[in-house]
């Protein structure tokens, strides 16, 4: 068996949608968005990544945001992988809040964590946001998914390219799609 070729990427927010729900008709919402990049590379099960997004109207475009606070990942990715997207409901200011304080509660933790084990490996660090959203989720009023998809990544793009991915987004447990999340992968 051959060996896959390694790229580095970068994944970064482009733009949701959700054209089908009745939260669509609302004229604004706080909402999370969490991606998880899965088996990028032998030994990585995954890496995740989460963030507040503003959605008005069922969209909500990053494009005109900063670099920083679009990118979600800078990896290697080991021949192929697979992107897991997912919307909340609504969230309060205060669950905002909260979820920020359990990030970085789990993000201290594990780099204090990773400091003792002599940087043996520092993937947990960058699960804190889905770590603080795991905590949250054990709560009765934690925020749950309205939109959800998953894509195996195409081919990667080649050195000094960039290809938009489009993820169908779906409601848990329903088989219809309700919407897009759209990525954008530069290698």
């Amino acid at each position: 068996m051959a060996s896959a070729v390694k790229k580095d990427v970068e994944i970064l927010l482009v733009k949701a949608e959700i054209t089908s729900l009745p939260e669509r008709k609302l004229l604004k919402t706080r909402n999370l968005v969490c991606v998880d990049l899965v088996w990028p590379r032998k030994g990585v099960a995954r890496k995740s990544a989460a963030r507040e997004a503003v959605i008005r109207r069922g969209k909500v475009d990053f494009s005109a945001e900063q670099w920083a606070n679009r990118i979600l990942f800078r990896e290697e990715i080991d021949g192929h992988g697979a992107l897991a997207v997912s919307i909340t409901e609504s969230v309060t200011v205060q669950k905002l809040k909260r979820f920020a304080r359990l990030t970085a509660k789990y993000a201290f933790r594990m780099g204090a964590d990773f400091m003792e084990k002599a940087m043996v490996g520092y993937a947990d660090v960058a699960s804190a946001p889905i770590d603080a959203l795991s905590a949250m989720i054990g709560e009765k009023d934690a925020p749950e998914a309205i939109a959800q998809g998953v894509m195996d990544i195409p081919d990667l793009p080649s050195a000094g390219t960039e290809r938009l991915i489009d993820i169908p987004l779906k409601r848990p447990g329903e088989d219809d799609v309700i919407g897009t999340m759209t990525l954008l992968l530069r290698a």
